[in-house]
């Protein structure tokens, strides 16, 4: 069997297979093994032709024997190596303090030690045994730690066999639960299919039933006119009478003309039911699920930042509204986070990760800004705010020109001009969306690659006389219910 010592190896080869000593005067035969010279000249020393390899037993006619100086000089290397490496085995048994074999082994300090090291101060305390009598104890020692040891790979053993086995069962679960999804989402759908099938049939019926009472009400009308004409026809003849001729039945002409009189015409209401102007109420408890799934995080729970504050803004107290001042505040701390040229600010909190909403009150304002930027954007000169420089905003220009900075800027079709603002952030999935909180309905939705925090912006628009002097204001998301 091989050794697995490198050196044992060599010394293994640069051993002769006759004297198993090591080669000397090493010659290489015609087979290609080597000996000693003189063992390979003793082995064929009474042979006049074949003469075979001690090793492999090969013949060979003649009798060849070539030096093989290269492999002398492994076999003086290997002698060195096997000399040095005595010298090293030694060395490492000798004490390093008194060069004294190391024959004892100090219990307290766990180490071997040598006769003068036994009766020095610092072990002569101590319990020193033999190493033979050492290294039995520790043995044993060792021995029953062999039992747990086993017992624990057993277990891990056991948990990677488990572990293992859990991907497919994972799996399993995932497709039972996608199921169970798609199958709860048929269900939503045929219910909601159904809803609208019965909310516009309903609709329908009302518009039949209005339809039926305009029809009516015109017939209704069209009698009474037919009457009024003919009363008035009547009256007008009788006032060309006169005497006993214009007297007669009078009393009955006024009196129907009391009675029409005090009729009043009536119109049919076509306004529907408030059923028919809004969602039915599972709508919105469906809003709440998917609201409860999507993990909308910090919902409105926002203050700004007065060290980012521009100069020409005012904060309020409760840091929860910005307006712009003609008259630039005085005395405020130089601060890196400030915008000194455009007029905005920064809530104090920043977003790495996760989803986010919050709602903003634009009021009558005719000119404003609203979104989120990246933490390194220049907040010290002038400013590009299109999503390149890490901006990404939605803007209203002189009361009714709606845009997305993108570059070039993306004009929006906001038909309802919008009171409150909700911005939808969500970092992972590289969208911020913007609504249109008043008539629910979505503005515009900016899809990129977050990498820095993100910091919800405000920018409340100079003043313009008083159209445009009202604050922004941080409200609390609006209760879709």
């Amino acid at each position: 069997m091989a050794t697995t010592n490198p050196l044992e190896n060599l010394q293994v080869e640069a051993s002769c297979s006759v004297c198993l000593e090591y080669l000397k005067d090493p010659v290489i035969i015609e087979c290609g093994h080597n000996f000693c010279r003189d063992c390979i000249t003793r082995w064929w020393e009474d042979l006049n032709r074949d003469f075979p390899c001690p090793v492999c037993r090969k013949t060979s006619r003649h009798r060849s024997l070539k030096p093989n100086r290269q492999l002398g000089n492994m076999v003086e290397i290997a002698k060195q190596l096997q000399v040095t490496n005595k010298r090293k085995v030694r060395d490492e048994n000798l004490c390093k303090k008194h060069n004294e074999v190391l024959g004892l082994f100090c219990k307290e300090d766990q180490e071997a030690v040598c006769l003068v090291c036994e009766i020095s101060l610092e072990h002569r305390s101590h319990t020193v045994v033999s190493v033979d009598d050492a290294s039995q104890e520790y043995k044993e020692k060792m021995q029953k730690c062999l039992e747990p040891l086993e017992q624990k790979l057993q277990k891990i053993a056991y948990c990677k066999s488990q572990e293992e086995k859990k991907p497919g069962e994972l799996k399993r679960k995932i497709e039972d639960r996608r199921q169970l999804i798609i199958s709860e989402f048929e269900e939503l759908h045929l219910f909601l299919a159904a809803e609208q099938e019965i909310l516009m049939r309903r609709l329908e019926e009302e518009e039949k039933e209005i339809l039926q009472k305009l029809k009516e009400n015109v017939a209704k009308l069209s009698e009474q006119r037919a009457i009024l004409n003919s009363l008035i026809t009547e009256i007008e003849e009788k006032c060309l009478q006169s005497g006993i001729e214009m007297l007669k039945d009078v009393k009955s002409t006024l009196e129907r003309f009391e009675e029409l009189q005090a009729q009043e015409p009536r119109l049919v209401s076509i306004e529907l039911e408030k059923n028919f102007c809004n969602f039915p109420r599972q709508y919105f408890v469906l809003r709440k699920i998917l609201k409860k799934l999507t993990g909308v995080l910090n919902q409105g729970d926002l203050i700004l930042d007065p060290e980012t504050a521009h100069p020409n803004l005012v904060l309020s107290e409760d840091r929860k509204s910005v307006k712009f001042v003609e008259q630039r505040l005085r005395d405020l701390p130089d601060s890196p986070k400030r915008f000194t040229i455009y007029p905005c600010v920064l809530a104090t909190e920043g977003f790495t990760s996760g989803r986010h909403y919050w709602e903003v009150e634009v009021g009558e304002k005719t000119h404003w800004a609203l979104g989120v930027c990246n933490d390194s954007v220049s907040r010290q000169g002038e400013i590009t705010s299109v999503p390149e420089t890490g901006y990404w905003r939605v803007r209203l220009l002189n009361g009714d020109k709606y845009a997305a900075t993108t570059t070039p800027f993306t004009p929006l079709n906001v038909v309802i001009k919008p009171k409150r603002v909700g911005i939808f952030l969500d970092y992972e999935a590289g969208k911020l969306s913007f609504y249109n909180v008043t008539n629910r309905s979505h503005i515009y939705t900016f899809n990129d690659t977050f990498t820095e925090k993100l910091w919800p912006f405000f920018y409340p628009g100079i003043r313009a006389g008083r159209k445009n002097a009202s604050p922004l204001i941080i409200r609390p998301p609006t209760d879709w219910e």
